[in-house]
């Protein structure tokens, strides 16, 4: 798309536009679903932060002064949206015990950047998917976006230590993950 119809597009937008409001769904709907997907662990959550998100992006949107900067701010609206799904969900379940989260700390010593490395993209995905929500949010804020464990723990209503703990505990069932990947693989070559 270029700049000059991505400028239209916007503009549209802004004005309410309603066939442009559709054609930025359309145009961005894929980008940011797979951003919603990596925060929750069925497609019918994602549908609902992303809708969600697409309005905030909506009424958000005369606030972007530059469109070159399009993709970082629409995910940062889809991030904090995922964000706000998950503090809303918090309430009706716990899905670890803290003493559990604690005790994984210890355990963590693969660096998250080795975990990527290994897997591959859709099988990242699908372990993310089947991580705990609350594990699966901070290990994408913290390795996804880049949000240190202070930010995570102001934005979460977490403890810094326990949003540490969440993370080593995601590290630990991706690296359970990653061994059963590896197993697959040796045992599929060796045949």
């Amino acid at each position: 798309m270029t700049e000059r119809l991505l400028f239209e597009l916007i503009e549209g937008c802004r004005q309410g536009k309603e066939a442009a409001m559709k054609a930025f769904y359309e145009r961005f709907h894929g980008y940011a679903l797979s951003v919603c997907l990596a925060y929750t662990n069925s497609r019918e959550d994602a549908c609902e932060i992303l809708n969600d998100g697409f309005m905030k992006a909506f009424r958000q949107l005369k606030e972007l002064q530059n469109p070159d900067v399009l993709l970082p701010w629409l995910r940062r609206i889809m991030v904090n949206t995922a964000i706000d799904h998950y503090r809303k969900n918090l309430k009706h379940s716990r899905d670890v015990a803290v003493e559990t989260l604690e005790n994984s700390l210890v355990e963590s010593n693969l660096n998250e950047e080795g975990i990527l490395a290994q897997l591959s993209a859709e099988h990242i995905l699908q372990q993310l998917q089947q991580l705990p929500t609350t594990y699966r949010v901070v290990f994408g804020l913290y390795v996804l976006e880049g949000y240190s464990h202070r930010e995570i723990g102001e934005k979460l209503h977490l403890a810094e230590s326990t949003s540490r703990a969440h993370l080593a505990e995601a590290n630990r069932l991706l690296r359970k993950a990653l061994a059963t990947q590896n197993d697959n693989n040796y045992a599929r070559n060796r045949k």
